[in-house]
């Protein structure tokens, strides 16, 4: 704690030399131009004698460009996972964490439900609004899905205004709370545009793993099938897949 506090007493001032504090010395850690951390080593394992803290300057100089690469390379890797305008993953990435949970659904003999949904009369947004007031929208759904589910349910944007939530650990009629949830707070969701407020709406379909189901196309295509019918019996509602369950 005593290391970390010190971290950001130097944050302003990476350029300084090594200091004693606290029974360490403390190296600033920078890698092109920016803090990374602070390396600290006991007095304990002292003495640091001026020779002995240029190797340890030199050693924290490689450690700082380690650590940068790590955090670039972390970076680039969430960038390339997530949608850029919802900062929910995209649907290359969704599709293999599904597959993952749906083998150790198998393997725990845990359930694991599928929400899929998609934003009502999208399409009228982008005409009336122009595409810009559809980016905002969807936005919006990307920052309310984070605000409303758990942070272990997978939230994907599938594609267009379209998006899937994978629920692990959870039977049919708890995914169907959710949906449930998530539907009122996307119709009470306040979205104003160039002075204008606007509301939204969204049809959910929700669908349940099989016993030892490892197919996550058939998975997605009963959520599908379920939000298809929400589409033709009104809309703003939730469906599951699951004929014999109270709909």
């Amino acid at each position: 704690e005593h290391l970390a506090d010190r971290a950001m007493i130097l944050e302003g001032s990476w350029t300084l030399d090594a200091i004693t504090t606290d029974g360490h010395l403390c190296l600033p850690l920078t890698a092109g131009g920016h803090p990374v951390g602070v390396l600290g080593i006991p007095d304990s394992a002292g003495p640091f004698g001026e020779g002995r803290k240029r190797v340890l300057a030199m050693a924290a100089a490689l450690l700082a460009i380690s650590l940068r690469n790590a955090q670039l390379f972390h970076d680039v890797r969430e960038n390339s996972l997530r949608d850029g305008l919802t900062s929910c993953f995209n649907r290359t990435h969704a599709l293999e964490v599904i597959d993952m949970e749906l083998r150790r659904a198998r393997r725990s003999q845990m359930p694991v439900s599928l929400i899929m949904f998609d934003i009502d009369h999208f399409k009228d947004v982008n005409d009336r609004c122009g595409h810009l007031c559809g980016d905002a929208v969807l936005a919006a759904v990307g920052v309310k899905m984070r605000e409303v589910l758990r942070g272990s349910d997978l939230k994907c944007r599938y594609g267009g205004e379209e998006f899937l939530v994978l629920l692990p650990e959870t039977p049919l009629e708890g995914a169907k709370r959710v949906a449930d949830t998530l539907r009122r707070e996307l119709a009470e969701m306040p979205i104003t545009w160039k002075g204008e407020a606007l509301t939204i709406t969204a049809s959910f379909g929700v669908s349940v793993a099989m016993p030892a189901e490892i197919d996550s196309q058939a998975l997605i295509g009963r959520a599908d099938a379920a939000l298809y019918r929400a589409k033709d019996q009104g809309r703003n509602c939730v469906r599951l897949s699951v004929e014999t369950a109270v709909a």
